[in-house]
């Protein structure tokens, strides 16, 4: 067995005893504590991977205060040792979420299988942390809003884009009903669907819905809902990723206003277009290849100034062009 371990023990004979059975046992003590001052100060140099704390020890902290300590700042598990079993201590004690309880006076035996068990739930659960702190960080770092969502329809995290889009905070929403937490519809008021998963279910994708922000301007936004499984094939909940519609919608707008430019651009026939005023905007390359006039000419001029203008070639070949029957693309071009 091995481990590196810090013992927290005031009576010296038991704290040297038990550092003899843990080298024998093939473990490193980093150091022996009689406070919980003295157990911080050797886990903040030493980092132990667990600690044999005593409940009762000397000073200000007793050990179940010195090892809630000890799981919140350093991550360091705790096996508790105690000369007493009272049902009020054992539910203090129980409530940091200790590796083991060894009742003194304690046999070997019970020591090494205490240690044994509570050393491999300390590898398992770092590998957790480590692979769950990978994922939440992947999620915070996310572009889109991510919400997970559980089997029962509550919420259980959100990432920060999420929290920037809807407004709220993980920690005031976490447990609540998704209907609860977002206030989104779309144009027949319909609320998110939860989808049932069938067999190879694809993702949902809705777009355009209504969410409702407390203190700001409603939000067109577009959504992706997809099922989780979890052990066994079981319903896992559901991620939703939001996304604000704005950049999706003005890139609409740019694509059909590009389709429109290319179509009015290659029309074969002349054609211009008119601003609220009666100016021209723009004109086609069909109308500027027969009229051979230059652009800066013509833009900005209304039609009956250009009738009016002085220069023929504008009459003569510009209003003319843009005034006479459509003839077919083919007809123009073998001329």
């Amino acid at each position: 067995m091995q481990g590196k371990f810090l013992i927290v023990e005031d009576e010296p004979i038991v704290a040297l005893d038990l550092r003899q059975e843990l080298e024998e046992l093939g473990c490193e003590v980093t150091g022996l504590a009689e406070s919980g001052d003295e157990a911080l100060m050797s886990s903040e140099e030493n980092r132990p991977d667990m600690a044999l704390m005593d409940i009762r020890i000397d000073g200000p902290l007793d050990g179940i205060q010195s090892a809630r300590l000890l799981r919140h700042l350093y991550q360091i598990p705790v096996v508790f040792l105690t000369s007493y079993s009272d049902r009020e201590t054992i539910t203090r004690a129980a409530q940091e979420l200790p590796y083991g309880f060894l009742t003194k006076p304690f046999r070997s035996c019970e020591l090494q299988a205490t240690l044994s068990v509570a050393l491999h739930k300390a590898t398992v659960d770092a590998e957790l942390r480590e692979s769950n702190g990978v994922m939440s960080m992947t999620v915070q770092g996310m572009h889109e809003a991510t919400i997970f969502v559980s089997g029962n329809g509550n919420v259980e995290f959100m990432n920060q884009s999420a929290e920037e889009l809807t407004g709220l905070q993980l920690n005031r929403v976490r447990g609540m009903p998704l209907s609860e937490v977002l206030d989104m519809t779309d144009i027949y008021k319909r609320q998110i669907p939860m989808p049932v998963r069938p067999g190879g279910a694809e993702a949902l994708e809705e777009f355009g819905w209504l969410l409702r922000v407390p203190g700001r301007d409603p939000l067109i936004v577009d959504f992706t809902v997809r099922f989780l499984v979890a052990d066994g094939g079981a319903h896992g909940g559901h991620v939703i990723t939001l996304r604000n519609a704005f950049q999706r919608m003005r890139q609409n707008v740019i694509e059909a206003s590009m389709s429109e430019t290319e179509c009015f651009d290659n029309a074969p026939m002349a054609m211009v277009q008119l601003d609220g005023e009666g100016r021209v905007m723009r004109i086609n390359q069909m109308l500027l290849n027969e009229s051979c006039l230059p652009m800066e000419l013509l833009i900005g001029r209304t039609l009956s100034g250009l009738l009016a203008d002085p220069d023929p070639r504008i009459t003569r070949q510009f209003v003319y062009g843009l005034l006479r029957p459509f003839r077919p693309l083919q007809e123009v071009q073998t001329q």
